[in-house]
């Protein structure tokens, strides 16, 4: 009973998984929030300065 179970749960996960198409864009917070890449790159660069190791582990952080 478990390997219909199994293959119907993998037929609904990959059926899901090709019908998402998020799409990225540099432009969401243009509107709702125009500081926030001014923002973001001020406690960026004051993580990086306060700990020098802090660039390397987020630029980690987004292969892990």
């Amino acid at each position: 009973m478990a390997g219909p179970t199994l293959m119907h749960c993998l037929l609904a996960v990959s059926l899901l998984s090709s019908v998402a198409h998020a799409q990225l864009s540099t432009t969401f917070y243009s509107r709702s929030c125009p500081s926030m890449e001014n923002t973001v790159w001020a406690v960026m660069k004051h993580a990086v300065v306060k700990d020098r190791r802090m660039g390397a582990s987020l630029l980690r952080l987004f292969f892990h």
